[in-house]
């Protein structure tokens, strides 16, 4: 009978070991897979986080890019009224001096007298009609008309009436169908849409 205690405790102790050593063998694996599982969702973790900010930081570039071309084309149109008006300010105070110069007799005569040459070239012989404004054509005398002829190689004479204008001419052919417009409102404007770009890099660079 003592045997079989002595058996049976044996027995109970190995048991007990083997219990022992199974729970512990199942407590590591589960650690080992609690570790994994924690290692493994650390890792989506980051990369769900590095998503994020990446989506965030494209977001952002997208935000300032569309901000830095808001503010190109706000400045843009900033300067391009600012040149407006720039130029605004040179033709009207353009149209000033020339106003002021049809008050000044001789000086307006020798500004239509290069009209008149211009437009001789223009339109040839043998003679060109001249039209000044109402200020302008009574100093479209003989003698000057003479003298301007004999400097051009053809005929000027003056109108019967004056061009209706606040300065400059128009010159006609003899056959009434060619004409070249030199009043000063017309060349101002031309010289607008010729020169602007020139009369702008000058100011820039003054």
């Amino acid at each position: 009978m003592a045997e079989v205690i002595g058996d049976l405790n044996e027995l109970l102790n190995v048991l007990g070991r083997t219990a022992r050593q199974e729970a512990l063998s199942q407590e590591a694996e589960a650690k080992r897979y609690a570790q994994h599982v924690l290692e493994e969702a650390q890792t989506q973790a980051q990369q769900v986080r590095e998503e994020i900010l990446e989506q965030a930081r494209k977001q952002a570039e997208e935000v300032r890019r569309r901000t830095l071309a808001q503010a190109q084309l706000q400045a843009q149109r900033i300067r391009l009224q600012a040149r407006e008006a720039l130029l605004d300010r040179v033709w009207q105070q353009a149209e000033e001096r020339l106003r002021a110069l049809t008050a000044q007799p001789e000086e307006y005569a020798e500004a239509l007298h290069r009209l008149a040459l211009l437009s001789g070239r223009i339109l040839g012989g043998p003679a060109v009609t001249l039209a000044a404004d109402p200020q302008g054509h009574p100093l479209l005398t003989q003698e000057r008309l003479a003298a301007w002829s004999k400097e051009a190689g053809l005929t000027f004479q003056a109108a019967p009436s004056p061009v209706q204008s606040w300065g400059g001419l128009v010159a006609t052919d003899t056959s009434g169908r060619r004409q070249v417009d030199a009043t000063f409102p017309t060349r101002l404007a031309l010289a607008r849409e010729t020169i602007r770009e020139q009369v702008m890099a000058l100011l820039e660079a003054s």
